[in-house]
This record gives structure tokens, C-alpha cells and sequence, in this order.
């Protein structure tokens, strides 16, 4: 073997220890390769009265991110506190869900609650409120966060700095699939997520296979379930669960918070 053979040998070698050891050293829980979030926005009916029964029959905790203003929070505040005390996550979504009344397809926004015309302040005191009002349903201090329709800028001025010291992670949402993100490069405040809507089982399924193939996390969220708007149908959503179920061995399906507090930690490790 000639020198040269050697030396390309060896750079290989250290090539792939270097950069090709994170990957194939970053297991998630149970041993699995990837890493899934099921999560739930604006505290509606079905997901206390649809969702959780479904999460109990697979055996599945899923996070929640409730608008506190919602009626379901305001006529259902038992229900919220018995999904809590199952095991599920409740996330910081704010109290009135104010999005930028400026983009594309945002007219139903309310003017009072456009976040164009909020200030940083008043989004940070938004915020402050929803995780005291969180604590007196949960009493848990730990949290997540998701930001309203997926803005998270004030008068132009973006509140993301605002929610390190706040909160363990940030979950980001878009209709459209993005790329999958290498676990190492996730950012923690704006993970991820695909928001389905109107979708099949199949598509639901064939989202889940890319993020195994990825090995890699992200998350999904959901709105309404079998009702309300945004919505999959219930037959849907179980479908869902039974792949996943199935998968325990390639994907961990955790709240968002578990998974964050495991990705910072091995994001450090590596």
C-alpha cells in the first residue's frame, strides 16, 4: 500500500470520526434514532374531550398549548386540570393569541389583539400572565413555549430574546413542510413543526417516516381534531397514533418539554 493510499486512508477515517460520530452517537430515549412532538394549539374542545381519550388508549403524553381566553378553558377548567394531571404538558400560547394582522391571509385578526400593534412590553406582559394563570391550573413553573401563528414580532421588534430566560424551548408551526433540521442545528427557540389541516392518515404517516429517515425531532401541531377548524378527522388522528405506536422502536413520541430538556443536554454532550 502506497503512502498516498495510506494518508487518504487515514483522513477518511478521522473525517468520519469528526464529523460522522455526532450523528450516529445522538440516540434519543428507548434507543430510538428520532424524536416526535405531538402538540395541540389554542385549547379547544376536542383536545380534552377527543384527543386525551385517544392519548390514553395508546399510552402517548402530548403537550398542549392552550389560548387561556378560549371557552373550552373558561367552561371546561376541570377537564384542563384533569389532562394536566395525567401527565400531558400545558404550554405558554399566550392569553388572546395576538398574530400580525400584516401577513398574507391574516384578516380575521381582531385589531385589538394585532401584534403589529403590540409592544414589546405588553407581548412580554401577555406572556408573564398566561404562565401565572398556568401555574394556578398545573401548579408547574417549568414551561414551553409556542408562538401565535408562528410571529414573534412586535411592532417590528422580535420577543424571542425575550422568552430565554422564561422558558425551556420554543416550538415555530407552518402549513407547508419544511426541511428536516440535523438535531445538532435544531434552534431550541423555534423548533420545527408542520401544521396539518384537512390531511390524510397517510400524509400524517409519510411525515413521520421523513423525520425517522432524518433521525432526527420535530413536531407536529394539531388544532382542531373531528371538529372545529384547522381540523383532521378523529379516524385520522388514530391512524396516526396506531403507526406510532408501532414505531416505538425508531421515533420517542414525548411532550415538547421532555424532548427539549434531552436535546439541549445532548446538543451540549456533542
Amino acid at each position: 500500500m502506497t503512502f498516498k493510499l495510506v494518508f487518504s486512508c487515514l483522513i477518511f477515517f478521522t473525517l468520519h470520526m469528526v464529523f460522522g460520530q455526532d450523528k450516529e452517537d445522538f440516540l434519543w430515549p428507548n434507543g430510538a434514532k428520532s424524536a416526535i412532538c405531538l402538540t395541540y394549539d389554542d385549547g379547544l374542545s376536542s383536545h380534552v374531550n377527543t384527543v386525551a381519550p385517544l392519548l390514553s388508549k395508546y399510552n402517548f403524553k402530548a403537550t398542549f398549548y392552550p389560548t387561556l381566553s378560549s371557552v373550552s378553558i373558561r367552561e371546561e377548567i376541570k377537564k384542563w386540570k384533569a389532562l394536566a394531571k395525567a401527565g400531558h404538558e400545558l404550554g405558554n400560547h399566550t392569553v388572546y393569541h395576538p398574530c400580525r394582522k400584516s401577513r398574507e391571509g391574516m384578516e380575521w385578526v381582531k385589531d385589538y389583539q394585532d401584534l403589529d400593534r403590540y409592544s414589546l412590553n405588553q407581548i412580554v406582559d401577555e406572556i408573564e400572565l398566561a404562565n401565572s394563570f398556568l401555574l394556578a391550573i398545573d401548579g408547574k413553573k417549568d414551561r414551553t413555549f409556542a408562538y401565535p401563528c408562528a410571529h414573534f414580532k412586535a411592532s417590528g421588534i422580535s420577543y424571542k430574546d425575550s422568552l430565554f430566560k422564561r422558558f425551556i424551548g420554543a416550538r415555530g408551526s407552518s402549513d407547508q413542510i419544511k426541511l428536516m433540521v440535523d438535531s445538532q442545528k435544531i434552534d431550541l427557540f423555534n423548533v420545527p413543526s408542520w401544521a396539518p389541516n384537512q390531511h390524510t392518515a397517510a400524509e400524517l404517516i409519510a411525515y413521520i417516516d421523513e423525520v425517522i429517515a432524518n433521525e432526527t425531532l420535530s413536531t407536529l401541531t394539531f388544532h382542531g381534531v373531528g371538529a372545529e377548524y384547522l381540523s383532521i378527522s378523529k379516524d385520522t388522528h388514530e391512524e396516526m397514533l396506531k403507526y406510532l405506536d408501532l414505531n416505538r422502536d425508531k421515533i420517542w413520541v414525548a411532550t415538547f418539554q421532555e424532548a427539549a430538556n434531552y436535546l439541549r443536554l445532548m446538543q451540549k454532550k456533542n
